[in-house]
């Protein structure tokens, strides 16, 4: 979908002690403009240790893209199984949010995530990702550039982690 707004910048963000957090004012508007409904799917990222979300538009697009890698596969004669929409589309959660951006993030990703009383924003294009800071810092694996960013924003914010 070449209209898309993408998700781009960074922001550290308060969560409270019933889960809330604020979307990032440049994300929660490329979510508002992408979609009618304020609402955004949270689920595991696929590769890094952190939560991955978007606005409900691009499940469509990712939907669309998914059937026809499937579509491509069966023209070539290999097998496909469901895992690829299962893990889509089943292991995520809807997450409605307010005029500032505030939603709750679903508890059992918040779990999963390690996110406590800090949340870090990272745009990622269709997505945005949504990290624990001390479990970004602790990955060595991560994205020097995106580790110096959250170690920035945590100082400044005088975050302990």
């Amino acid at each position: 979908m070449a209209d898309r707004e993408l998700f781009e910048g960074f922001a550290l963000q308060a969560v409270d002690l019933k889960g809330r957090v604020a979307i990032p004012a440049d994300l929660r508007a490329a979510a508002e403009r992408n979609s009618d409904i304020r609402q955004i799917v949270v689920g595991l990222h696929p590769e890094d240790a952190c939560l991955s979300a978007h606005d409900l538009s691009w499940s469509k697009e990712k939907y669309d893209r998914i059937d026809r890698r499937e579509q491509q596969a069966s023209d070539r004669g290999e097998v496909t199984g469901s895992s690829a929409k299962r893990r889509a589309f089943g292991q995520v959660e809807k997450a409605p949010f307010d005029d500032s951006g505030r939603f709750v993030l679903p508890p059992f990703f918040k779990m999963k995530a390690k996110i406590g009383k800090w949340a870090f924003f990272n745009g990622s294009g269709e997505t945005f990702d949504i990290w624990a800071p001390e479990v970004l810092m602790a990955d060595e694996n991560a994205d020097p550039g995106l580790r110096e960013i959250c170690a920035f924003l945590c100082e400044s914010k005088g975050v302990k982690l």
